[in-house]
């Protein structure tokens, strides 16, 4: 009886076992029509051939704020920030995690979220800066500000859309889910949406701003013949409404809209693919303007700097 019953789990347990099989390889196969035939022109980008992806990033990043009335400004940066992420892909599908492998900034954080597919992209980004330390140059007084002063968060959404999607690639640039094999561009049509507040408890000023806008660019990867893939694309942004206050020891200044009010939004990369690894790095940089010299102006920019090496399995 016990040799029966022993027996009999393992037959349980190997057609289990064969059950989970053929389901992941169903599964798998599923995926895999999809991934590769998913309305790309095969002349101009291919998918890569292996399952697969594991990436190891340094991430550098930082935030500047420029405020004033005529001749009188301030420019605010913070220290340079610095992550470690590793991000991992099956069949295009993926996860990502990051850290701070030091400190660095005191109380700053940040989140940053991007993915790109044939037709859309999407991108937001969330940071809390208190590193800021600036000189105000205030008439016939000079301010300082010191580091943690000032408390700052920034908020951004972008979304995108690729018109020529069949034959240009930004994934082929950032996430390496494709790979643009001829050189190609593309229009790119951008919406976007900025959230910004600075706030002190020493000083005498306070800054809100909302806005968002709608923007039509250009973006190319150009291939070269030894498997080098460099980027470049820039989308200018029109800004359609925003809600902006600026409290001072004046009082209120309220920036009303202006149809010199405008967005940039910019990105590079360069990347080279072996075999199974790729090296490269990229760069984004996203820039509102809002009013101008004679009466107020705000500048709020960031930037991030991406180092990446890849393995494909």
């Amino acid at each position: 009886m016990y040799k029966l019953l022993t027996i009999l789990t393992f037959v349980l347990f190997f057609d289990v076992v064969s059950a989970q099989k053929r389901f992941f390889i169903k599964a798998d196969s599923l995926i895999s029509a999809f991934y590769y035939n998913s309305g790309f022109d095969t002349t101009y980008v291919s998918r890569p051939k292996q399952r697969f992806m594991v990436a190891v990033h340094p991430d550098f990043s930082s935030i500047g704020v420029t405020i004033g009335r005529d001749k009188k400004t301030a420019d605010f940066y913070t220290d340079l920030s610095d992550n470690i992420g590793t991000f991992a892909t099956y069949r295009g599908y993926g996860f990502g995690y990051s850290f701070k492998p030091r400190k660095g900034r005191k109380n700053d954080n940040e989140f940053n979220f991007r993915f790109f597919c044939r037709r859309f992209g999407i991108e937001t980004d969330f940071c809390r800066a208190t590193s800021f330390s600036s000189e105000i140059n205030n008439g016939d007084s000079i301010i300082n500000i010191e580091r943690g002063d000032i408390d700052f968060k920034m908020r951004l959404f972008t979304l995108y859309y690729v018109f020529n999607n069949k034959r240009f690639s930004f994934p082929a640039a950032f996430d390496k889910s494709y790979t643009q094999i001829k050189s190609c561009g593309s229009p790119i049509l951008g919406l976007s949406y900025a959230n910004a507040e600075m706030k002190t408890s020493k000083h005498d000023f306070e800054i809100y701003s909302k806005s968002s806008g709608i923007g039509i660019g250009y973006g190319y990867n150009f291939v070269t013949k030894r498997k080098f893939l460099i980027h470049a694309s820039i989308i200018p942004t029109l800004v359609l409404w925003e809600k902006n206050k600026v409290y001072t020891s004046q009082g209120l200044a309220d920036l009303k809209y202006k149809i010199t009010d405008v967005g940039i939004y910019s990105r590079a990369a360069v990347s080279y693919n072996f075999t199974r690894i790729f090296l490269g790095a990229d760069y984004v940089f996203y820039t509102t303007i809002l009013g101008d010299h004679s009466d107020v102006i705000a500048n709020f920019s960031r930037s991030i700097t991406r180092l990446f090496v890849g393995f494909w399995l």
